[in-house]
């Protein structure tokens, strides 16, 4: 279930923020190189590579792919789109289009929104896949009448 989830959260982001850079392309706001660069690594590329991991053995890796890049994406977004005072903020937007003000403002929240949930549901699965890993061990230490010293990892 979780790696449907998590795929299914990395597509509608996916699409979130095509919408909300189409937004930003009618609205000829342009971004830094280091804020492109960003955009691409960590909002784009990062959480689909993450929902490759997470159908793959390397889960915890994807996992952790995948709330680090929800959760920097979420910062950025927020101090973009609500705290610095820029073209991207959506309290100046340059002149445009009130549709394309309405989309900007949509899209920024809708992003956020996702993002943030995303985030909070990647610390979810983080915690339970790592428990469940200890509790796994735990059993295969009792099972060969070790010490359940799980910390350790020597059953």
């Amino acid at each position: 279930m979780t790696k449907i989830v998590i795929t299914g959260l990395v597509i509608v982001h996916l699409a979130a923020s095509f919408w909300h850079g189409s937004a930003h392309t009618h609205l000829g706001i342009e971004l830094s190189t280091e804020q492109t660069l960003f955009i691409y690594i960590v909002i784009i590329i990062a959480p689909i590579v993450a929902a490759i991991l997470v159908l793959t053995r390397y889960v915890s890796i994807g996992l952790w792919v995948f709330f680090l890049s929800m959760l920097g994406s979420f910062l950025f977004g927020a101090y973009q789109h609500y705290v610095l005072v820029s073209p991207d903020n959506i309290n100046q937007l340059p002149a445009g289009t009130s549709e394309y003000h309405s989309h900007f403002v949509i899209s920024a929240g809708v992003i956020a929104l996702l993002e943030l949930a995303s985030a909070l549901y990647g610390a979810f699965c983080l915690g339970t896949y790592h428990a469940q890993a200890r509790m796994r061990l735990t059993r295969r230490c009792n099972q060969r009448g070790k010490s359940n010293n799980w910390k350790s990892r020597t059953c």
